[in-house]
């Protein structure tokens, strides 16, 4: 686990170690710069598999056919490398990396389809004058890139970029809303213009200082054919799958422990490491320490259910300290999250990781995209309560909607079902969309500077509905709606602030159900077996009765991160006023400062449920001052 940096084109000397340093926290175990014509390919190290030198990177084949620099772990490296030793090849090593570069040298951009783990890789072939990008399948791992006059130039952050003479930091008003209603951006975007994502499962490939060619590595989601499963078949491919892939996740040449929030996930992810490792006490655990619930907020606090876990698995279960004091270091966060992606989960995240690592654990194994294979949002309950109400003709629904808006966002109640038919009256795939914004475009926009004003066909939701245009038509709508969990709340935001806040820490963070295997099964598995009326995950819960006990499976959903709402009407409410009244919002240039005191006051006397997207107006404003986009 790694940063990866580089360049193809005319550059000036030293790039690559000035991009090295501007990462280097995601390396702290070593660096490394090669310029091979006009390619340069540079390396920040997290040592996990082989220690030795024999993996320092960028790496060459034996055949000097490529160049490596490579972010992530392959999991199935130890199968690849049988085979390859069968067609000839020879390692130095025991590490993962030499294997992906042979493998690479061999077959080409064809070696990314075999390849099950997380990755962001730089493949340079200097006879053929091609440099390959890619990303893994499920966007584990961050990548970015960036066309400037003198070539295309790239990096797992875009502090690197910032050191690259020539990308475009003119800022993407599009990208800012979502930043706002969504909390990410979808897709390509970033905060501006001139720099884009590598997208999951895609190729990127220029030939010099080319226009890059895209490709897919990975089928389209959920265009595999469900299978009539029943409940028992289902329960058992889930513990095969599950089992494995934890089995696969477990290599590393460092001590290794997992998260433990005591749900359904993380609780599902200890057992089987235990179970692969025989032994309890290799698999130390870590979760938040007690956290006052917050009543209505979706929280309740983990500590007890982490320790009932860790008390029946027989882990170590070390408790990471946490307190509203640490949100004061907002712009730390922000500056080390990359993108301004509100949300507290970022904090508590850093929490756990740096506990992880000051008790000497280097590799994290986490629960995280259970909800967005199986379902267990709340989305996927609200888009199941359309069976009942979604046929009904548009001007019913439009009622529904008028009716429903009439109730007050202070409670959750007022929240839930105001959202659940903000859209009613829409199509379809709008009402898809529709779930995932925070605040309606017609709310949000009055924060905002003129040129950052929602646009047509540039709105949140459009990038949404795009993003299921590329579905099969055969794809049922609730396997739709997880496609967007998958591509975008997953990749572009929990993965995303996971990755960042665990590589400032030195922690490498795994993540079992996305073993390319396990996401292939959920793909295959019948609707009925995922989301069951209310209740979601059904499959995964069943399969775990025999393991987990009920408390545990039956225990009420609750977000990772601290309870926002009162925060806004307190801490972060003061430093919004604070930032309108020193001249920081309108400085940004994103923000009307009288807009966004309106809509602060909104959300205080309960008219509105503007908390997250007002915090967005914070991390926004930190990334564009902490980046030198400001006037």
């Amino acid at each position: 686990m790694c940063g990866i940096a580089g360049y193809l084109g005319a550059f000036e000397p030293g790039l690559l170690l000035r991009m090295n340093r501007a990462q280097g926290h995601r390396g702290p175990d070593g660096s490394g710069e090669r310029v091979s014509g006009p390619a340069g390919l540079a390396h920040v190290r997290l040592s996990i598999l082989d220690l030795s030198d024999a993996a320092r990177q960028p790496m060459i084949s034996a055949d000097g056919r490529v160049v490596v620099s490579y972010n992530g772990e392959i999991y199935n490296y130890r199968e690849l490398r049988a085979a390859l030793e069968r067609e000839g090849a020879v390692f130095r090593g025991t590490g993962d990396t030499e294997v992906l570069v042979e493998l690479l040298a061999r077959h080409g951009a064809a070696a990314f389809a075999r390849l099950n783990g997380i990755f962001a890789i730089a493949a340079w072939f200097p006879a053929e004058r091609k440099l390959l990008l890619a990303r893994d399948s499920e966007g584990v791992k961050p990548l970015y890139w960036a066309a400037t006059p003198a070539g295309p130039a790239f990096a797992s952050e875009l502090k690197a970029l910032r050191e690259v003479p020539g990308v475009d930091w003119t800022p993407d008003p599009a990208a800012v809303r979502c930043y706002l209603s969504l909390l990410y951006a979808p897709g390509e975007m970033t905060p501006v213009r001139g720099i884009r994502k590598v997208l999951p499962g895609q190729i990127l490939e220029w030939n010099d200082a080319t226009d890059p060619v895209a490709s897919s590595f990975v089928p389209p989601h959920y265009s595999q054919e469900i299978q009539p499963y029943s409940q028992r078949q289902a329960g058992e491919a889930v513990r095969h799958y599950l089992a494995q892939a934890v089995r696969r996740q477990l290599v590393s040449d460092v001590p290794l422990g997992g998260f433990l929030s005591g749900g359904l996930d993380s609780s599902a992810v200890a057992h089987y490491a235990v179970r692969a490792l025989g032994d309890a006490s290799r698999y130390p655990c870590f979760t938040l320490g007690p956290l006052a619930a917050a009543a209505g907020e979706g929280f309740v606090d983990d500590h007890p259910y982490a320790a009932s876990v860790a008390a029946q698995f027989g882990v170590p279960l070390h408790v990471a300290p946490f307190s509203e004091s640490a949100l004061e270091h907002l712009d730390s966060v922000v500056r080390q999250l990359d993108e301004p992606t509100a949300d507290l989960a970022a904090f508590t995240t850093y929490a756990i990781c740096h506990e992880a690592r000051a008790r000497g654990v280097k590799v994290l194994l986490s629960g995280a995209g259970g909800d967005d294979l199986f379902t267990g949002y709340r989305r996927h309950r609200a888009l199941e309560s359309e069976r009942w109400w979604g046929w009904w003709p548009r001007p019913v629904r439009a009622l529904l909607r008028t009716s429903f808006a009439r109730l007050s966002p202070s409670s959750a109640f007022g929240r839930r079902y105001s959202k659940l038919f903000r859209y009613a009256d829409r199509s379809p795939d709008e009402r898809i969309a529709g779930y995932f914004q925070w605040l309606h475009d017609d709310l949000l926009s009055p924060a905002l500077a003129p040129a950052f004003r929602a646009e047509p066909g540039r709105r949140p939701a459009d990038a949404l509905i795009a993003s299921l245009a590329g579905l099969p038509r055969s794809a049922l709508r609730l396997n739709r709606m997880l496609h967007l969990d998958r591509s975008h709340f997953l990749a572009d935001h929990n993965l995303n602030y996971t990755d960042k806040m665990a590589m400032a820490c030195g922690v490498e963070v795994r993540v079992p159900f996305l073993d390319r295997d396990l996401v292939a099964f959920s793909e295959r598995l019948p609707g009925r077996l995922k989301q069951r009326g209310g209740e979601g995950k059904y499959a995964l819960r069943e399969a775990m009765r025999s393991v987990l006990p009920d408390s545990i499976l039956d225990r009420p959903k609750t977000g990772f991160g601290y309870p926002l709402r009162g925060l806004m009407r307190g801490t972060f409410g003061r430093r919004l006023r604070d930032s309108a009244a020193d001249g920081r919002l309108e400085a940004s240039g994103v923000f009307d400062r009288e807009g966004v005191l309106r809509l602060l006051e909104a959300d205080a006397r309960g008219e509105v449920d503007a908390a997250y997207p007002l915090l967005g107006v914070l991390f926004v404003e930190s990334w564009f001052r902490q980046f030198g986009l400001t006037r």
